[in-house]
């Protein structure tokens, strides 16, 4: 079943209309017609099985399931809220790291710039990267049929990144002289889902 995203102002109690890029694809790429099965995602864990019912792209939703309703497979987010600091690394690597990272359930992707770091970025092309890392995480929600979006936050600096690290619960920082997976896999155990 292919797996779309649709703003909350176009879903109604009993269809769902589809807007923009998507009614092309829909259309023309995947060459749905009426009567063709999808999934849509409100972005806010609720996911909306739908058949096309006219032309227009409205759909007519025939169930719905909240990712809190479901601990099977059908559950599609983690029951906490991973946030990734993520240092710039060079070429297109951040690309691949989003990628990746919101397959596996990330909530949220904070790139940093750090003091080391080789890539620079000045603040007209960090606002470039963030749009495409966006559409590259959007992109990774379809196909691994997430009910949200995880957000790529602006481009910041060290600072900016512990001040934001203020506000989460537990930290956890990879270091590689550390003693070992024990402490590490102790602390995730213990998390609240």
């Amino acid at each position: 079943m292919y797996h779309f995203f649709a703003q909350h102002e176009n879903i109604h109690d009993t269809y769902i209309d589809i807007t923009g890029d998507d009614v092309n694809h829909v259309k023309n790429v995947l060459r749905m017609k009426t009567g063709d099965e999808l999934l849509i995602s409100s972005g806010s864990n609720v996911d909306y099985y739908c058949h096309i019912s006219t032309r227009e792209m409205s759909l007519q939703v025939f169930g719905s399931l909240s990712s809190k309703d479901s601990i099977d497979e059908e559950g599609r987010e983690l029951g906490i809220k991973v946030w990734l600091f993520q240092g710039l690394p060079k070429g297109d690597k951040m690309e691949l790291i989003i990628q990746k990272m919101t397959e596996l359930g990330v909530y949220r992707i904070v790139p940093v710039s750090m003091k080391r770091s080789v890539v620079k970025l000045d603040k007209k092309k960090a606002d470039s990267k963030v749009k495409r890392w966006n559409m590259i995480s959007e992109s990774a929600a379809k196909q691994s049929k997430r009910s949200i979006i995880p957000e790529i936050m602006p481009v910041c600096t060290f600072n900016e990144a512990l001040e934001m690290s203020q506000q989460l619960d537990v930290k956890l920082l990879p270091y590689e002289c550390a003693d070992g997976m024990a402490k590490t896999k102790k602390i995730i155990e213990n998390l609240k889902g």
